[in-house]
Order: C-alpha cells, then structure tokens, then sequence
C-alpha cells in the first residue's frame, strides 16, 4: 500500500469518515462540496439471538495496479459490548451516487503549494438512481445516457468473513481516470437488520498527480468537463 497524501484524508474512525476527492480542500478551488457523509452503523442479529453490530473503518491508503486502483475498506462484526464476532459473513455492495465534471489544471507557480494537479470541477450533479435500487428507472436519466453515472466502474467483493478479531475486508477496485470524480455508497451488512455505510469520493495516488509534465489519470472527467448535469458535455 502507498500514502496518497492530501489527495484523500481519512481516518479510521468508525463512527464517522472524512473523505475528500482529489486535493486537499484548500487547495483545489473547488466549492462544490464533495466532502463524503460519514458512516452509519449497521445492526442485526444471530439466529442465536446475539445482537451483531457492524461498522465500516479505512485508511489514507490505496494501491496502485495499473490501470486501476484498489482501496480497502474493513468491516467491525462486534456484539454489543464490543467483542469481536469470528466467522461471521459480511455482504458488501455497492451504490450509485453524485458525480462531478471538469478537468485537472496546473498549479498557479511556487511558492504555492502543492505543485501538483489541481482539480478544477465545474459541476457536482445529483446521483441519479434516487431510489438506491440499481436500475435506471423514468426519470432518473438527467443526461439521457441511458445508464447511471457513478456505478457500473467499481467493483467490490460480494462477500468477506470476518476473522478472529471481528474484521472482514473488502476491496473495491475501479479504474484510475474514475478517481475523484464519482462517488460512491459502500453498504457492508450480516444479513440480518440494517447494514452499515459509508459514502465517499473515489480517491487516488498523490504520485499519479506530481509529475507536471505528465497529464494525470482522468485529466477530464469520465462524466463531461461542462458546466450542466442535463448533458453528457
């Protein structure tokens, strides 16, 4: 695993998760507000009746596997005091959520920093599949794309088993030119009760975005580089 520095700050922190897209908030000139929502805890039971608590935690880390990026995420399988829950089968998936467009641009010259990419959005569009179910239905389509923007590019495990210290990992992989530009919704559940997520940005790796004589991975966005959500532009 590599840092990726300001391009993401995040925390292990089951209760809640900061996540921010591309550089850091200072920097980027965007005020779109692509922070990502914190995490919710999901509950459950055991068929032994044993009450199961599962949160979602991550890091400032993500690996490079060109062309893509993997970046793992853990789910905590607790009772509710807190003891770890072995064996227990976690079901992970993933959610459509809001997209932006735009392009990376140069920094202004030092003795700003950093000298790196910038993201420079245009537009933060809505996530289109408002009933959360996976399918575009009428009127979900704002571009008439005929698809939903932000899923289909990721993948993540469909299921991971929690080991002796209550912890099931998943992988969500996706090609590097998503990264900062989609966000997605990770839902990790026991299959009982309500499952836990946690809704972020797509993050990358500070290197990819360094070398300024080198365009970044999704220079423009895979969503469009204009200023309107209702065309593909």
């Amino acid at each position: 695993m590599k840092n990726h520095g300001k391009l993401v700050i995040t925390g292990l922190l089951f209760a809640g998760v900061l996540a921010i897209a591309g550089c850091s908030s200072e920097n980027s000139g965007s005020s779109l507000g692509v922070l990502g929502t914190g995490t919710t805890t999901g509950t459950g039971t055991l068929p032994s009746g044993q009450p199961v608590l599962v949160r979602l935690g991550t890091d400032n880390l993500v690996q490079p596997d060109s062309p893509l990026y993997r970046k793992l995420w853990v789910a905590v399988v607790t009772d509710t005091l807190g003891n770890p829950i072995a064996g227990a089968t976690v079901i992970f998936a993933l959610r459509s959520g809001r997209f932006l467009k735009g392009q990376y641009v140069l920094p202004p010259p030092p003795p700003f920093i950093p000298q790196a990419w910038q993201q420079s959005p245009t537009v933060l569009c809505p996530n289109e599949d408002t009933n959360n179910n996976g399918i575009l239905d009428a009127g979900e389509d704002i571009n008439g794309n005929s698809l939903l923007d932000s899923l289909g590019h990721s993948t993540v495990n469909t299921t991971g088993i929690s080991d002796a210290t209550g912890f099931a990992r998943a992988t969500i992989s996706y090609p590097k030119d998503a990264a900062s530009w989609s966000e997605l919704t990770l839902v990790a559940g026991s299959g009982v009760g309500t499952p836990a997520t946690a809704t972020f940005f797509l993050v990358g790796l500070a290197t990819d975005y360094s070398d300024l004589a080198v365009a970044p991975p999704g220079f423009f966005s895979p969503f469009g580089a204009g200023g309107s959500c209702a065309d593909t532009l």
